[in-house]
């Protein structure tokens, strides 16, 4: 078997890398050695890209489709349920956003479902990354599109920015046409971050986005203008606002000021006031109202944020597509949140009892933060952390799925793309823990089959 092959079925590298395995690892290496890939939070290794086929991705698709469908009803229901809306565990520095987004039903122009991948080639949920954040693999991967081109992979660098053109761009550009169809047909998105964020990461996605017919400019709240006409980021009239690394740091800042980060980040604990600041302006709302700024990432997309509301699909008292049921608990790794742990759904007992089938996880943390896994954790400790969280409503507790391995014998899982319920890009994340995340493991990119 190549160096290039992960031994997984329906995976398979794409072809210039299999054609050359020794001259793409040469360049890997390359890349792997340069700072950019241990910079701005991350800690990433590049593996070989591949193409996703057969049964694999048939089944992902209609994992999305599905899924998809789920999390619009979830997100819905904090409308038409007033009655549940606590479960959706809401910061309420979002509320003037939420209300704008009353009558808009898409959630999102692109989310991604992270999945074990079964030995068997199941997969199952774990959880959803409902806001734009979960684009931040993507600098690793116009990162990958950029060497390619450059070391001579020239048709393997084209197949990769084809997809993001598909899945990124235009998914962008659907979402901010169907909010305002008269946007300039080339117009300026303008994405907003914490004071000095990716600094490197944004010259990898400006020029993604004027490859692909969009100007784009990026700075921090210092770099925002608001005004009668328009808003301005570092002077520049812009069209359309990608906001959300801005508004998630600020609406999940007390739990990412508790992480610790595999590279280095900048200061983030002046983003929840400075993004109060900003939705307490009038004319920023009018401007989104009116269509005249869309915001590429709607609110409701925080709405489907919480783990513990996977739960929902093993509760007939929750409203979702019944059709749906019965394939998402077959599809979605079976969830406990509190209300469900104190309807008498799990004990404790069994969960300190069988703790290699299960984890716990916050709510509404990514990236594995502060997961941890009962396989992991010896008896009396596990003991000990269910106590401590298990009548506390940011506190998940998850059955646990081993996921399957790769040829060299790493820990492999899937992150699903999606626009909309059709999948987009799918990338796999390998590493030699369990606790397997999007910071500091190998990032593999794959293109689905035609």
């Amino acid at each position: 078997m190549s160096l290039v092959e992960l031994g997984l079925a329906d995976v398979h590298p794409l072809e210039g890398l299999a054609a050359e395995p020794a001259r793409w690892e040469a360049l890997r290496q390359r890349m792997n050695g340069r700072a950019f890939l241990r910079s701005e939070g991350n800690l990433v290794a590049v593996g070989t890209p591949q193409r996703v086929g057969g049964e694999l991705l048939a089944r992902s698709r209609e994992v999305v489709t599905r899924f998809n469908r789920f999390y619009a009803d979830v997100a819905a229901s904090y409308y038409t349920h007033p009655a549940l809306r606590a479960e959706h565990l809401v910061n309420p520095l979002l509320d003037p956003l939420l209300e704008l987004d009353a009558a808009h039903p898409a959630a999102t122009p692109l989310s991604r479902f992270d999945a074990v991948l079964e030995p068997d080639g199941g997969i199952r949920i774990i959880e959803l990354n409902s806001v734009g954040v979960c684009l931040i693999h993507m600098r690793g991967l116009f990162y990958t599109i950029r060497e390619l081109a450059r070391g001579g992979f020239e048709a393997d660098a084209r197949a990769l920015d084809q997809l993001t053109h598909e899945t990124i761009t235009n998914g962008f550009l659907r979402y901010a046409r169907a909010r305002n169809p008269s946007l300039p047909k080339r117009p300026v998105i303008g994405c907003l971050t914490p004071s000095g964020w990716f600094r490197a990461g944004q010259l990898l996605f400006r020029a993604a986005f004027q490859r692909h017919g969009c100007d784009y400019v990026y700075g921090g709240p210092e770099h925002l203008e608001v005004t009668a006409s328009g808003v301005t980021l570092r002077g520049t009239p812009i069209d359309v606002l990608w906001a959300d690394f801005f508004f998630y740091i600020a609406y999940q800042c007390a739990r990412y000021q508790e992480t610790k980060f595999p590279s280095k980040m900048p200061d983030f604990g002046q983003t929840p006031a400075q993004a109060a600041a900003l939705l307490a302006n009038k004319q920023f709302l009018a401007h989104l109202r009116d269509g005249r700024l869309v915001n590429i990432s709607s609110s409701r997309a925080y709405l489907a944020l919480p783990k513990s509301l996977l739960g929902w699909i093993h509760r007939s008292d929750r409203p979702i597509h019944e059709e749906d049921r019965a394939f998402l608990a077959a599809h979605v790794a079976r969830t406990y949140g509190q209300i469900d742990r104190a309807d008498g759904m799990l004990s404790l007992e069994t969960v300190a009892a069988n703790r290699g089938e299960f984890l716990i996880k916050p709510c509404q943390y990514g990236a594995s933060h502060g997961v941890e896994l009962g396989c992991m954790t010896a008896s009396d400790a596990w003991r000990a952390r269910l106590v401590d969280i298990w009548d506390d409503p940011s506190w998940a507790v998850q059955e646990f799925h081993t996921p399957a391995k790769t040829a060299d014998g790493a820990w492999v899982s899937l992150g699903l793309s999606n626009f909309d319920g059709v999948l987009g890009g799918i990338y796999l994340r390998t590493a030699n823990s369990l606790l397997i995340n999007a910071r500091d493991a190998g990032f593999i990119p794959a293109v689905p089959d035609r």
